[in-house]
This record gives structure tokens, C-alpha cells and sequence, in this order.
């Protein structure tokens, strides 16, 4: 009996725990800042193109944050029509099924980042319900899925992709459902107790949510693959019944996918330029794989701290240990066939997004909302291990695994309860420094910013919009070459301006500028007018 009543603590404590899960999912919703990919989302939902929108703002003429914002709400001269348009032509790599539910998600509950955002919440709490059937149709063990369900939901990885207005927290419900129908499938298939009826259902569900995960997120190939690569290996490279029902199910689902295939193919130059930035870095493979490391870590423990911190390597080699452990610890105790699908996602994951990185360079690998399958089944794992060691007959295991267990639980709280009180997340990657930049140009009286639309500054800007004072005035340029600076505000500022502006205001005579603050990211310049140009 005592070496059941650390489970059984668990079982009453896990249900306090999910509710926390839900809590921080769902307070301060507006508290980060709208950034720039979600400015986007925004924009897309809302049909207005890049075209349309950058030829009225970036023209020269002085205007107010309020102006920007007019891009971003609830236009009725727009259409679903036009969100199909938009994304067709600005984001062809952005399937289009998230974005229309929130459009209508938006048009019945309001016009709010609070609203907007929180499609994202409520969407992440059917995660919940996912991956404890993915766990049961994995593992047939009710604590699995139950332990699994209260690691993600306290996750901060998973809190703080279910509080952005992207594609994110969806997509993980959608490969996470269709993961757990195909296993159902092949069991059905495979149990001559089973009618074919509830076979064909179950395949059919299948082929449904793999094609809403395509419209969801691209990045569904992979997982597809991974489905692919483990039947395959499961029926021992013959051609089954599985692999027959499997193949008919995938042709179902890239057959009705194939109207934005061939968007995709029409606009794939615009993908190119978007997604350029995944190749045009290139790090050291030591740093490639401190940065994976820092995001596994993630899932488990994340206060914001960096590569720069030196207790972010001892959290890192933590839970290197913690998944290695556990992978090994699956591999040990179950059958081939449960192992095999935990790793058929992981190495898919790893070879075709880690090792072009390692390869050829680039950063593919370090966006870790591309790794979500990964992630899902690496917390399937360690909630295996700590559920097998919790029912140890070994007293001291039991002790020891409880100790952990708690350590992981709480630390998860812990992140969850610092990240909701926080204005920014490393989530808004090349929009982290807004509010610091807001924050220096609301100290001025009335300031002038400058900007254009090179690089991220559209989005940004929009962004910044959000946090910036009233009073505060914009002046937009789309070229550089012809701008003029007005010397008749107290205080000018120009946001991320690009290396020839910079030449050009640095070599005239009639001003200077200070670099006010800067990162890896973006930076902020204040302007220094002389006597002459001011008189």
C-alpha cells in the first residue's frame, strides 16, 4: 500500500494542476506584445494584402499609431474571399484552415488581441483530451495519459504557443488527434473482432484530420512521413491491409489538399523570400546544438533565460539526461511497436530538420514551433518513465521518482506563473525589444519615428503601434533615397533604418544620430539636429 500513495497523491493533486494549466492559458492574454508574425495573422484574416496596405502607409506623409491599426480590425468590405487572396499571394506557406476559423472566431466575440489570442487558448486546452488518447492508443495505460496531460498543461513551451495568434497551438491538436487515429486504425485493422465498418470509420478520421493538419501547418509533411516510415517498419516492409488503408486514407488527403498545392506552386517565389532567413544564417554546430538543447529544456523549465546564463546549462544537461533516460527506458520496456512510432517522429524530425542544418548550415531546426511532434512525443515518453517508476515495487524508486516528479510539476508552475506576468517572451523573437523601445520613445514630448519597409520594420512598426502613446506621430518611407527628415518636432527617432540611410544621414552636416538602443534584432536612433537646421 505505501508504494502506491505516491500515485495515488497524484491522481487527486493532477486535476489542481490542470486547472492551473488552464488558467494560465487563459489570463493575461493582452499582457505580451501583439508581435510581428501575429501582426500578420491580423493582417491576413482581416484581407488586406501587402500591396494595398504598404502603398497607403509607406508614403512620406506623417501619421498616427491609430492609423496603422485601421489595417488590423475588422474591415466589412473585405471578404473570407479576400483572407483566401491574401494568404494566396503574401503567405502561400501559411495553409489557410486556422486562419478561417478565426476570422469567424473574431467576427462573433469581438475585435480584441484579448480575442483574438484566445482562439489560440481554448484551442490548446483540446491538446488535453489528445494526447491522453494518443497515450491510450499507444500505451493502453490510463496514467500515462493522465500524467501526460498534466505535463503539457503546465508546460511553458505549450502556455506560451497557446497565447500567440498563429496556427500553433492548433496544428499540435490536429497531428497530435491524427496520430492517435492511426494507430486506432491499425489496431482495427489488424483485431478480426473489430467489423470493417469501424475500420473504415476510423481510417476515414484519419484521412480527415491529416487533411486539416496540411491546411493547418506544411510542416504536416513531416509528420506524414513519420506515419509513413513507421507502418512501414511496423508491417516489416510488406504490402498489409494497414499499408493499403493507410496509402488509400493519405492519396484522400493529399487529393483534397491539392487546391492549395497548386497556390503554393504559383507563389512558391514569395515563400522563397520569406523563408530565407532559415538558410542565410549558418552557426557553428556546437551552438546549433546548445540552442536545441536550450529549447528541449523549454518544455519543462523556462524563466527567460539564455545561452548567456550559466544555470541555463545545468538545466539543459538536466534534461538532456531526463529524455535520454527516458527514450531509453521506452525502448527497454515496451514492445517494438510503441517505440518504434515515438521514434520514427523523432528521427524524422531530426533528419530532416536538424540535419540539413548540420550539413549544409542554416537554422531550420532552431524554430522550435517546427518541432512540435517531437516535443509531443518526448513528453509521452517521460511521462511513461515517470508513471513506470512511480509504480516501482522498489520503495526508494518510488521515494526517489516522487521527489522528480514533483521537481518537474513545480518547475513548470514556477515558469508558467513568471512568464504570465512578463511583457515580452523569446517566442517574439525579432519583436522582443518593443516595449523597451516604446518605452524610450513615450518619454519624449511629442517624438517623430521614422521608419521603412525594409525587412521586419512593416511588422514591427504595426506592432509597436500597440504600445505607443497617442501623441506620438509616424513617418513612413518605402524609399530611402528621397527622404527627408522634418526638423520642426522636438524629438526624432528613426527605427531600424537601413545602412544607407545610415550613410546618408551620417555624412550631412545638419544632423547626427545616436544609436538609443539596439539588439541583435532591431535598434532605435535618436536624431541631433544643429542650430542651423533647426532656425
Amino acid at each position: 500500500m505505501k508504494q502506491t500513495q505516491p500515485l495515488n497523491a497524484f491522481y487527486w493533486i493532477s486535476i489542481i494542476v490542470i486547472l492551473l494549466g488552464i488558467f494560465f492559458r487563459l489570463t493575461n492574454l493582452d499582457a505580451k506584445v501583439y508581435w510581428h508574425d501575429e501582426v500578420f495573422t491580423s493582417l491576413h484574416i482581416t484581407g488586406f494584402t501587402w500591396r494595398e496596405w504598404n502603398a497607403q502607409l509607406f508614403t512620406g506623409e506623417i501619421i498616427k499609431p491609430e492609423d496603422l491599426q485601421y489595417y488590423l480590425h475588422i474591415n466589412p468590405q473585405k471578404t473570407l474571399a479576400d483572407t483566401l487572396r491574401t494568404l494566396a499571394i503574401d503567405d502561400p506557406h501559411h495553409p489557410p484552415f486556422y486562419y478561417i476559423l478565426l476570422r469567424y472566431w473574431r467576427q462573433l466575440f469581438g475585435d480584441s488581441i484579448v480575442v483574438i489570442r484566445s482562439f489560440s487558448a481554448f484551442a490548446s486546452l483540446l491538446f488535453f483530451p489528445a494526447i491522453y488518447w494518443l497515450c491510450w492508443e499507444l500505451l493502453k495505460t490510463p496514467t500515462v495519459g493522465l500524467l501526460a496531460v498534466v505535463l503539457v498543461s503546465i508546460s511553458p513551451f505549450y502556455v506560451l504557443y497557446a497565447q500567440e495568434a498563429r496556427e500553433y497551438a492548433l496544428w499540435t491538436v490536429l497531428i497530435t488527434l491524427s496520430s492517435a487515429a492511426l494507430l486506432r486504425g491499425i489496431q482495427l485493422t489488424k483485431s478480426l473482432a473489430r467489423s470493417n465498418h469501424q475500420s473504415y470509420l476510423t481510417w476515414g478520421l484519419y484521412s480527415l484530420l491529416t487533411t486539416l493538419s496540411l491546411y493547418t501547418s506544411l510542416f504536416s509533411l513531416l509528420v506524414i512521413i513519420a506515419h509513413v516510415f513507421y507502418t512501414f517498419l511496423r508491417e516489416k516492409l510488406r504490402f498489409t491491409k494497414v499499408v493499403f488503408y493507410q496509402g488509400i486514407a493519405l492519396i484522400i488527403s493529399v487529393f483534397l489538399f491539392i487546391p492549395w498545392i497548386i497556390v503554393f506552386i504559383q507563389n512558391y517565389e514569395r515563400y522563397k523570400t520569406a523563408n530565407a532567413w532559415t538558410t542565410q544564417f549558418k552557426l557553428p554546430i556546437v551552438e546549433l546544438l546548445q540552442i536545441w538543447g536550450l529549447n528541449i529544456s523549454r518544455l519543462f523549465f523556462d524563466v527567460g533565460w539564455e545561452l548567456n546564463n550559466h544555470f541555463s546549462y545545468l538545466i539543459i544537461i538536466l534534461c538532456f539526461i531526463l529524455v535520454s533516460y527516458a527514450l531509453y527506458f521506452l525502448i527497454k520496456r515496451t514492445p517494438v511497436n510503441v517505440w518504434l512510432f515515438i521514434v520514427s517522429i523523432m528521427v524524422t524530425q531530426l533528419v530532416l530538420l536538424l540535419g540539413p542544418d548540420l550539413v549544409f548550415g542554416g537554422v531550420r531546426s532552431l524554430s522550435p514551433r517546427y518541432l512540435i511532434p517531437f516535443y509531443i512525443v518526448t513528453d509521452i515518453m517521460v511521462a511513461y518513465l515517470l508513471v513506470s517508476q512511480l509504480k516501482s515495487p522498489t520503495i526508494f524508486n518510488v521515494r526517489i521518482w516522487s521527489i522528480i516528479t514533483t521537481i518537474i510539476l513545480s518547475v513548470g508552475i514556477l515558469s508558467c506563473l513568471i512568464n504570465s506576468q512578463k511583457e515580452t517572451a523569446w517566442t517574439k523573437v525579432i519583436s522582443y525589444s518593443l516595449p523597451e523601445v516604446a518605452r524610450i520613445i513615450n518619454k519624449t514630448e511629442s517624438p517623430l519615428l521614422i521608419s521603412n519597409n525594409n525587412s521586419y520594420n512593416p511588422g514591427n512598426i504595426f506592432a509597436l503601434s500597440y504600445l505607443l502613446d497617442p501623441d506620438v506621430k509616424i513617418q513612413l518611407f518605402s524609399n530611402i533615397e528621397n527622404v527627408t527628415l522634418p526638423s520642426d518636432f522636438p524629438t526624432v527617432f528613426i527605427f531600424s533604418y537601413s545602412d544607407q540611410l545610415s550613410k546618408t544621414l551620417n555624412n550631412s552636416k545638419q544632423m547626427t544620430t545616436n544609436q538609443v538602443f539596439g539588439d541583435i534584432h532591431l535598434g532605435l536612433w535618436k536624431v541631433e539636429f544643429n542650430d542651423q537646421s533647426s532656425n
